[in-house]
């Protein structure tokens, strides 16, 4: 009887195997998106959550790496959707995905990540001067909160209630042509799932 069926049949040290052969994968991908070893432990757990609730079908599944991948892929997807909401979680994404602009080396990946900074372009436009210059010298030139309340001569509160606004403005821009799930696709496209 093979593993697969084992696990369908309810067998936990089969299940065991499995978990402790593919742990470490999930979890890489979940931290390369994440950058967060709480957040991606967390979301792998989850993932093996709801394979071993879903356990029954694996008796018919043909392609475990492929199944896995596309249940991990549903859940980070999700969870990176509800977390969206906050500033925080959109600035940390705006992050990666220029990481990945700039590190792009595929064609396709090319032209999604071009479209995301096109979209994101467009949405900074919709900003007012103030929160404009405190976004792109925080986002294209590197500088901290402290930094950017120094050359600017403003206090430190005041740059981080400039950002957070803009963040907001850009996020429903984005929101309002969907180009959130572009966002993380863009994010997706840099990880890589099972090597071959």
């Amino acid at each position: 009887m093979s593993i697969f069926k084992k696990v369908a049949e309810g067998d936990e040290a089969a299940f065991r195997i499995l978990f402790d052969q593919y742990w470490d994968t999930v979890y890489g991908v979940a931290l390369a998106l994440t950058k967060s070893t709480g957040m991606a432990e967390e979301m792998a757990q989850d993932v093996f959550v709801k394979l071993w609730l879903k356990r029954e079908k694996l008796a018919g599944v043909e392609n475990f790496e492929g199944y896995l991948f596309t249940i991990a892929r549903n859940h980070i997807f999700n969870a990176f959707r509800k977390k969206i909401k906050t500033a925080a979680f959109t600035e940390h994404l705006l992050d990666y995905a220029q990481d990945t602009i700039a590190t792009t080396d595929t064609p396709d990946r090319h032209l999604l990540c071009n479209e995301l900074e096109r979209q994101v372009a467009s949405a900074v436009e919709h900003l007012s001067q103030q929160q404009r210059t405190i976004y792109s010298l925080s986002r294209y030139h590197g500088l901290s909160q402290e930094e950017i309340a120094a050359t600017l001569h403003i206090s430190r509160h005041t740059v981080k209630s400039h950002m957070n606004k803009a963040l907001h403005v850009i996020r429903d821009y984005l929101r309002h042509y969907s180009i959130l799930e572009l966002l993380l696709l863009c994010s997706f496209a840099q990880a890589t799932f099972f090597a071959a």
